[in-house]
């Protein structure tokens, strides 16, 4: 059996593009575990910030200053394709906010907890 150069390069590219599909589907943050409060904010947030870059880039950047991250989310507004509006950024900033100071919260072992 002899496959056609398009099929061949199919069955070439398939990998790689499922693997895309589920890395995708697993950037960010479970919904699920945020408080509700905090969710339409970083909702926003993923939808904004995921045109640009990955999610990873400012959730794993350890960085705990509200003043450079509404440097940052202002620089950012301005890229033409962010579609970060000035609206957009108190939510986006909010999320932060909320997330820089749970990630680094300390962690009460779950036998030290009442």
């Amino acid at each position: 059996m002899r496959l056609s150069f398009r099929s061949a390069l199919g069955l070439l590219l398939l990998p790689a593009a499922i693997a895309a599909c589920a890395a995708g589907r697993s950037e960010g943050l479970d919904v699920a575990t945020l408080p509700v409060e905090v969710r339409p904010d970083y909702e926003l947030f993923a939808d904004r910030c995921s045109k640009c870059h990955s999610l990873a880039r400012p959730l794993e950047s350890g960085i705990k200053d509200d003043i450079f991250w509404r440097e940052y989310v202002e620089r950012m507004r301005r890229q033409p394709s962010s579609g970060i509006s000035p609206a957009d950024e108190i939510p986006i900033l909010r999320f932060l906010h909320y997330y820089s100071l749970e990630k680094n919260a300390p962690r009460v072992p779950a036998e030290d907890k009442p």
